[in-house]
């Protein structure tokens, strides 16, 4: 009896025993799991730094790349002068290296793409019509007054090569409810087909190339250079595409390398005007003349234009582009960033091939370019009067023809 109540108190105690070390084990802290690489075994997956975090592994994101080159961020912020602060005299860039551009917006917020032109208000019911692609097509101050569509009488022999952009041609201009001119080079032959070609137009900001032809001639000539400094004036002043130059302070000193950049690639309208002042206007008119595409102002300060004119501009940078290559991807460079992509590229298959320069003002909706395919060649469309969304589709439409006639061709079709 005695070992039995003996053994009843010893088991009693022992189930006490466990029963507390149970009650530890539950109350006792667990230790955070251990999940970093081991040493030498590289880290983290994808090169990612792993952290101890309650049992939690932990990634820190990756560093973002630099994107400056990038659509809407040309480039980076903190390399130039501040606002109103004059670039250093004599400090030029290396050759083929595009200077940074002031940082006169906020600090990682490039300029805003300034395609530029106030935009006309066309002789077309636009209801129904989806938003043209153009950033400025609200912006309508001034009104275009109707014209009539003209359609030529079609030419007694057409080249087999432009069979295909002739037909496409005068579909789209039996449409059009205002005037079109067409200019396609096969830069290879010397191929030429030609729609209105002698018409008068305003170019609107086509004529920022001819400008930065003219500028490359000149440092050629050793009469300007790169890091030639312009002075920013109150004459140069636009409200409309003026970009950075909007909080930029009267007096400030520009490079020309700064300003082609800007005037090609956001097609900066107060750039340009700063270019062209520094040419004058009897030097400009002298070099587009030697060009085969002169540009005259009236005295009304109107600079009209034919489908020629331009042709011939993209004509002497294919030209350079063979004899001085080095010279001519001075402006090939920013033609490349530019950050419009409609019109002629858009309506090209391979529009990666396409350098152009647009323009839109006041009814007058352009493009011009070079197409750098296996059997390159050159294209001017220019219009007026059509508003900017059947202008844009109608270019398209002539760009998707003039690739479809060389191209085919050069397939053998």
């Amino acid at each position: 009896m005695q070992r039995a109540v003996t053994a009843g108190i010893l088991w009693g105690v022992v189930g006490l025993a466990a029963a507390v070390g149970a009650a530890w084990l539950v109350a006792r802290p667990a230790e955070p799991a251990i999940l970093a690489s081991p040493a030498g075994s590289g880290g983290a997956p994808d090169g990612r730094r792993a952290q101890q975090d309650a049992g939690r592994e932990v990634y820190a994101q990756p560093a973002l790349a630099n994107r400056a080159e990038q659509v809407g961020e040309l480039f980076p912020a903190g390399s130039a002068p501040l606002v109103g602060q004059a670039e250093p005299v004599g400090q030029a860039e290396p050759v083929g290296q595009a200077e940074q551009v002031d940082p006169v917006e906020p600090v990682g917020q490039a300029e805003q793409v300034d395609p530029v032109e106030p935009v006309g208000q066309a002789a077309v019911d636009r209801a129904g019509l989806p938003p043209a692609a153009h950033p400025l097509a609200d912006y309508q101050p001034m009104h275009v007054e109707p014209v009539e569509p003209i359609i030529p009488a079609p030419p007694e022999d057409v080249p087999e090569l432009w069979r295909r952009l002739h037909e496409t041609v005068y579909a789209v201009a039996a449409e059009y409810p205002g005037r079109i001119s067409v200019v396609a080079v096969d830069l290879t032959t010397g191929s030429r087909y030609e729609f209105r070609a002698r018409d008068p137009y305003l170019p609107a900001s086509t004529f920022k190339l001819p400008v930065a032809l003219c500028v490359l001639e000149a440092i050629d000539a050793g009469e300007m250079a790169w890091d030639t400094l312009v002075t920013y004036t109150e004459e140069d002043y636009e409200p409309v595409g003026a970009g950075g130059f909007a909080q930029a302070a009267f007096g400030s000193r520009w490079t020309v390398r700064n300003l082609v950049d800007r005037s090609l690639i956001s097609s900066n309208n107060v750039a340009v005007k700063m270019l062209a002042r520094t040419l004058t206007w009897d030097g400009l008119l002298a070099c587009t003349t030697a060009m085969g595409g002169p540009v005259t102002r009236t005295e009304e300060g109107s600079t009209p234009v034919s489908a020629a004119d331009e042709a011939a501009w993209w004509l002497r940078l294919w030209e350079l582009s063979r004899e001085r290559p080095e010279l001519a991807e001075q402006l090939l460079r920013p033609l490349r960033q530019a950050t419009y992509r409609g019109r002629i590229q858009a309506g090209t298959p391979r529009p990666e091939l396409v350098t152009h320069k647009f323009g839109t003002y006041a009814g007058y909706d352009h493009d011009g370019g070079i197409v750098w395919a296996e059997r390159p060649y050159a294209l001017v469309v220019l219009t007026y009067g059509g508003g900017e969304y059947l202008a844009d589709r109608a270019i398209e439409r002539i760009a998707a023809a003039a690739w479809a006639s060389v191209m085919g061709d050069a397939a053998g079709r």
